[in-house]
């Protein structure tokens, strides 16, 4: 059977690697986003799959592609979630503009947060982050609120996983169900 990115970096093929660190220098990523299993380098894995050792040119609008898709998908889901707690009508807005020299995977941006990271969990919090921060700004309304201290969560990012945090601190809530 052959060796997925679910089996670590050091079971992929070192052409393979080779090419993920080249083109994760190139566009300006770091070499330490291909050092673990996560999502993006399984996302590498599929388009090494399905291009080959294609230039990063080629590839830098697929990783924004992705980015742009995650975001939206994100950003639909947290002003849904927004709306069933406040019964606010939340019209979020996101726009992008094509990789470049000075942006190598391009640029998206919810609102007023430009959207960078490029693995799932940096997406949904910097969305999260996206879709609260127009909450506040359009309606002076805190969202979401700790039920214990009445004072907003925060998204955090914590171990790969994304929660809420209270202000206070202390106290967390599962930023999204199961399954999304």
């Amino acid at each position: 059977m052959p060796a997925t990115p679910a089996d670590g970096p050091d079971a992929l093929p070192p052409a393979f690697l080779a090419w993920a660190r080249s083109l994760c220098e190139d566009l300006w990523l770091g070499p330490g986003e291909i050092d673990a299993s996560n999502d993006f380098l399984a996302f590498l894995w599929r388009t090494f799959a399905d291009n080959g050792e294609a230039p990063s040119e080629l590839i830098a609008p697929l990783v924004q592609q992705r980015r742009i898709e995650l975001a939206e998908h994100y950003m639909r889901y947290f002003i849904a979630q927004a709306h069933r707690e406040t019964g606010l009508d939340i019209e979020e807005t996101m726009s992008s503009s094509p990789p470049d020299d000075l942006e190598p995977t391009g640029l998206t941006q919810v609102g007023n947060i430009s959207i960078q990271g490029i693995h799932r969990a940096d997406i949904v919090r910097d969305t999260a982050e996206a879709v609260q921060d127009y909450v506040m700004a359009r309606y002076w309304t805190v969202w979401p609120e700790c039920p214990t201290h009445h004072l907003g969560y925060h998204p955090v990012l914590t171990d790969g996983t994304t929660q809420w945090e209270c202000s206070s601190g202390g106290h967390h809530r599962a930023m999204l169900e199961d399954g999304v």
